[in-house]
């Protein structure tokens, strides 16, 4: 069988043949690999960057969608240990979610982790919000931004608001009751339409976030910010007033303020719910093309990549 393995940090990934599986041990599944998605930790962890990658020979892959042959039943995996870029895997059964038979692989290869980002970020870095809740998503158009509406109803939101510069591609965007348009500069935004948020999950960052905080000086109701990505800036000066002007909780949410065995847990209910979204369209790749495609930046510019075994 083949598998896309790393084995020199500063060549990146190469198609090559590996040994055949072993038969599974009782606790493990055998999956054939539909689809993987190449996503921003997949990519820090193939050139070594990331704290979890360490040791060479290294498979690439994360997560992906398989079918167990002997059953016929889909699945989606997520797990650490092993990689998921190859023909075929052995994966520990705690790491295997069933998926209904509709869902195309490629799409939900491609989706699964951007929409874990707000998902973890309202179970595991909020608290308390209200029934009924209202959020603001800043970078609604994103991939991820589109998959925290989803995430955000489905968690309780009765309201969700989308912030981004593009006013035709925030008015496609599925699920949001209300949005508004970033301003150049963004000081001139009128933010009055998120008066009244309980939340905001934020995937721009800078001044962006300065400034609807800023309008929410002296709010009458608890807000709960959480920042998720920096789209925009890696750096925001909040003034210290802002932070003594009203009742303002600042977190960031990723894979370093949640656990590990919290994600799984959270998996058992983002999976299925995941099934029924909208998802976003993804480019499917043959695994056999990696060497040549992993760096190509017109590939990564226009989709988010999956890659397919043969």
């Amino acid at each position: 069988m083949h598998s896309a393995q790393v084995q020199s940090w500063s060549e990146g990934p190469r198609y090559v043949s590996v040994d055949d599986l072993p038969t599974p041990s009782e606790g493990q599944v055998q999956l054939r690999v539909l689809a993987a998605g190449a996503h921003q930790v997949v990519r820090s962890r193939a050139s070594g960057a990331h704290y979890s990658a360490r040791e060479l020979p290294h498979t690439v892959g994360i997560d992906c969608v398989g079918r167990d042959d002997t059953t016929g039943k889909l699945y989606y995996v997520c797990t650490m240990r092993g990689g998921t870029f190859a023909d075929r895997i052995n994966v520990d059964k705690a790491n295997v979610y069933p998926l209904p038979d509709h869902v195309d692989p490629v799409s939900f290869a491609a989706n699964l982790n951007p929409a874990m980002s707000s998902w973890m970020a309202i179970t595991q870095r909020t608290t308390n919000l209200p029934r009924d809740f209202t959020v603001v998503i800043v970078g609604a158009t994103s991939a991820s931004g589109r998959l925290a509406v989803y995430s955000a109803k489905a968690l309780g939101a009765a309201k969700v608001i989308g912030i981004a510069r593009n006013s035709a591609t925030l008015a496609e965007v599925d699920g949001l009751d209300d949005y508004i348009v970033l301003q150049d500069p963004v000081s001139e935004t009128d933010f009055s339409k998120a008066q009244g948020v309980h939340l905001i999950l934020d995937y721009v960052y800078g001044d962006a976030a300065v400034h609807l905080l800023s309008s929410l000086s002296r709010a009458r109701q608890p807000v709960q910010y959480v920042q998720i990505g920096s789209l925009s800036q890696h750096a925001a000066e909040i003034p210290s007033r802002l932070l003594r002007s009203f009742d303002l909780t600042i977190r960031g949410a990723g894979a370093g303020s949640w656990s590990v065995p919290a994600l799984m847990k959270e998996l058992h209910t983002l999976v299925p719910a995941a099934a029924g979204w909208t998802l976003t369209p993804a480019k499917s790749i043959q695994l056999k093309d990696i060497a040549e495609t992993w760096n190509d930046a017109s590939l990564k510019a226009n989709a988010r990549i999956v890659y397919v075994p043969t």
